[in-house]
């Protein structure tokens, strides 16, 4: 299994802050030693805070943007332009502070290109193996122990494809596009984010492996990493040494 490591943060401001500077570092590391670097985004409030916050850092920020390649671990299945789509939102958020190469922005497929959500998840999954592996995929603890597009009640496809279409999803738009359990373990590495009391009723059972919860399942990559607020982990005991 995996071994796992949390930061604690006080409050939410100061874990996106944070957040937003050790991504950074990380990516600049990478890039450093392989001479490029791919990251996967995800979806939700927590995540675009942070994004925010990266395009502000950026200027200070030795990152090259043109050896950065960015990918998504799940999408709704609308329109390309819809604005509700993830990958519109991160785009918006940091094309005006990055000079992006377009070849090596990768999408989900939308409705606009492709005929249903299982023909997207079949040509991202062929996307995904042609470049694989992912450096770092960034995820958000949703309150149902879900991450990406995977919900306790579709924990998973029946295969070992690393992505897959939903078409009943909990969500304001029902189809959507998710890497799976399969495709999230692949990443080299993954961080992922908890913010608020919301989440606290989730996070306590996922580090404690409830395997219910499709966030208890993430054992692949070579690091997991978990970024929690104080109000996420209001379930989760710790104890504060002062030396």
């Amino acid at each position: 299994m995996t071994p796992q490591r949390l930061l604690r943060f006080e409050d939410r401001p100061s874990l996106v802050a944070r957040t937003a500077a050790l991504l950074l570092d990380d990516l600049c590391v990478r890039q450093a030693r392989n001479g490029s670097v791919s990251l996967c985004l995800t979806g939700g409030t927590l995540a675009n805070e942070v994004y925010d916050e990266v395009a502000v850092r950026l200027s200070n920020s030795p990152l090259r943007a043109g050896d950065l390649h960015l990918w998504w671990n799940w999408d709704y299945f609308i329109a390309t332009d819809n604005p509700d789509r993830n990958s519109l939102q991160a785009l918006s958020r940091l094309g005006g502070a990055l000079t992006l190469d377009p070849a090596k922005i990768h999408p989900i497929p939308s409705s606009s290109v492709s005929s249903d959500p299982e023909a997207a998840a079949a040509q991202y999954a062929q996307d995904l193996a042609e470049n694989a592996p992912i450096d770092l995929c960034l995820l958000e603890l949703s309150p149902l122990g879900g991450v990406a597009g995977i919900f306790p009640s579709h924990l998973d496809p029946p295969t070992a494809a690393v992505a897959a279409g939903i078409t009943d999803a909990p969500l304001p738009y029902p189809e959507l596009v998710t890497l799976t359990r399969a495709g999230l373990n692949a990443c080299r590495e993954i961080w992922i984010l908890a913010a608020g009391e919301t989440i606290a009723p989730a996070l306590g059972p996922v580090l404690h492996h409830d395997l219910a919860l499709p966030a208890s399942h993430l054992t692949g990559a070579e690091t997991l990493l978990w970024l929690a607020d104080t109000a996420a982990l209001a379930a989760v005991p710790f104890h504060r040494c002062t030396l």
